[in-house]
């Protein structure tokens, strides 16, 4: 998985007359976080949904009444700020509050979701369709044709992971090890072996193995992030972790570094 930072937004002497009217600003703060795989998108989605208090979303989903209608997919979600950075934002605001602009702001910020191969394209249709879409008005199958792009590389989304899933399989079967888990999590691992200990355990033990393959990855990811573990990703350290987990293998336990088995105790407790 993969984040961008986007941060904060300008606020200019001009305001809209939406927000003259009472409407707040509710996207000055946010971020965008772009996922190599589409799965991660509804991951991350659930896991700040779950973090931080929603406010508003903009979730497209595919209904009886649209499936007809080809558009681009938006997620975005709008969350409000806990006590302390509420209380940072206001001391700011009130420390700039020229013409009274950021009193147009309230304590929300936005985040965008978006995969690797979709960010390119709603980066050129924000800057030369939605800023300017009069441009287009005479062009509605050029409209389409923009659209159509988008489409393939939704397709390519869907595609890229069913080749991974695929090929994470194919490595299990010729006992791959580190390709499996590789494939399998789809994680950015350090550039670390996995241990040759290890990689006897799973040599003699098919079934610990396919246990291994078959553990639900989405599962142990929303486990880690609602805790408070914090590991190097190594192919080791993800072995000992789904051990922790799930598999509960006395040889592989016996491997685990101390330093990895305190902060078990202590953060997976």
């Amino acid at each position: 998985m993969h984040s961008e930072w986007v941060g904060i937004t300008g606020i200019t002497g001009w305001v809209s007359p939406e927000y003259a009217e009472g409407k707040k600003i509710q996207d000055i703060c946010g971020f965008r976080v772009t996922t190599y795989f589409i799965e991660d998108v509804k991951l991350l989605w659930d896991i700040f949904e779950r973090k931080y208090e929603k406010v508003d979303e903009a979730n497209d989903v595919l209904t009886q009444e649209n499936k007809e209608i080809f558009k681009p997919v938006h997620k975005n979600l709008v969350c409000r700020m806990n006590g302390a950075d509420t209380k940072t934002l206001y001391e700011l605001s009130s420390f700039y509050n020229n013409d009274n602009v950021y009193k147009l702001i309230d304590n929300t910020f936005e985040i965008q979701f978006r995969t690797t191969l979709s960010e390119g394209w709603h980066e050129i249709d924000h800057v030369l369709r939605y800023k300017c879409k009069s441009d287009w008005d005479d062009f509605l199958e050029e409209w389409r044709m923009l659209n159509g792009i988008y489409a393939i590389l939704e397709t390519s989304d869907n595609t890229l992971k069913s080749l991974f899933d695929d090929l994470s399989y194919q490595h299990y079967r010729n006992h791959n090890w580190e390709a499996m888990l590789r494939t399998k999590f789809r994680l950015k691992f350090i550039k670390e072996h996995l241990n040759e200990n290890i990689c006897s355990i799973f040599n003699k033990n098919n079934e610990l193995a396919k246990n291994i393959f078959r553990i639900d990855r989405q599962e142990i990811i929303e486990k880690v992030a609602f805790s408070k573990l914090h590991i190097p990703i190594s192919f080791d350290n993800l072995v000992y972790l789904l051990n922790c987990l799930v598999i509960k293998n006395s040889e592989i336990e016996n491997l685990q570094p101390t330093n990895i088995t305190k902060d078990f105790e202590i953060y997976l407790s």
